[in-house]
């Protein structure tokens, strides 16, 4: 994805050459590293469901974390920015996606529709459901509170990995999923039932071999109640008009999240110039972050924010 949404004077063309040069061995390294962990702490998540409950909480809430890595990583991929090459990109991004329930097909799809229609009601599929605006994750403390339980995030991929395991019909694929192109379908078909498979084998060893394997799917549902918290801080509460620096938030978060998420709260500069890799936002940061304009938020901050407007009003 080589589009630019928004146009910085301070970066000068020779400067964004600079910025947007890919590095395998950079990327290599972060997706062997937290693939390898994720790897680690789901056996020992498995090895622990006996075990002490305080190790099997500690092994739980690292595997939701690193499914939150998963996800950081993904979408790196799926811009084709994380590697030189388009191969090595898709590969990461399956990989990904079959591990933590999110076919890196209906990722693409769904994900460059929310670049070119990011925070639009009705367009942007982060806000919307067959071309019909939802009601904002922060509009209400009921609704605030059920998109942190991680739940309506999770079944949202398992819905789409199903659908899109039948073909994607065409009625679904109109009424409820406009974002996802007819001449990918047989693609999405494919890696769908690849997804499903791994984690229905998976779901067969829990029922009739060791229910220790359940550790795994409460793992994915932990990460996906961090993923949401995560996420919510990147566009929510912000105006659905303006350019993309209204729209869009950066977060203040520590070294150790940016590292973890590949760089991601700094999400305002990713959503100018989307082609820049992970590893050269902190730079494109530096040379852009006078014209940031939300950018000095946390997430705790941030979600004390949402708290205080859903229980006391706006």
């Amino acid at each position: 994805m080589e589009e630019s949404f928004y146009t910085s004077p301070k970066i000068s063309p020779p400067i964004m050459q600079g910025l947007i040069k890919k590095n395998n061995q950079t990327a290599l390294t972060r997706f062997a590293l937290m693939y390898s962990l994720f790897i680690s702490i789901g056996l020992g998540l498995v090895w622990s469901w006996n075990q002490s409950i305080i190790l099997w909480i500690g092994f739980l809430l690292i595997f939701g974390m690193l499914v939150c890595s998963l996800f950081a990583c993904q979408h790196e991929c799926i811009h084709n920015t994380a590697f030189k090459t388009r191969q090595l990109n898709q590969i990461a991004a399956f990989i990904t996606g079959l591990s933590y329930i999110y076919p890196s097909t209906i990722f693409r799809e769904l994900h460059f529709t929310h670049h070119r229609h990011t925070h639009e009601p009705g367009l942007d599929p982060e806000i919307s459901l067959g071309g019909k605006v939802i009601p904002s994750v922060v509009s209400s403390l009921p609704f605030y509170l059920t998109w942190l339980s991680g739940l309506p995030l999770f079944m949202f991929k398992i819905g789409m990995t199903t659908v899109g395991a039948l073909g994607m019909p065409e009625f679904m694929r109109k009424n409820v999923y406009p974002f996802i192109r007819s001449e990918v379908r047989l693609r999405l078909m494919v890696e769908c039932w690849l997804v499903l498979g791994l984690h229905l084998s998976i779901l067969s060893l829990a029922i009739f071999v060791y229910s220790g394997f359940w550790g795994l799917f409460i793992g994915l549902l932990i990460g996906h109640c961090m993923l949401a918290s995560y996420t919510a801080a990147e566009h929510n509460g912000l105006p659905h008009e303006g350019s993309i620096l209204d729209k869009t938030r950066s977060i203040a978060a520590p070294s150790f999240v940016k590292f973890l998420m590949w760089n991601m709260p700094y999400h305002a500069e990713h959503h100018s110039y989307p082609a820049v890799p992970f590893h050269a936002l902190p730079q494109l940061h530096e040379a852009m972050k006078d014209e940031l304009k939300h950018k000095d938020q946390n997430h705790p901050k941030f979600h004390w924010m949402v708290f205080k407007d859903t229980t006391v009003g706006r």
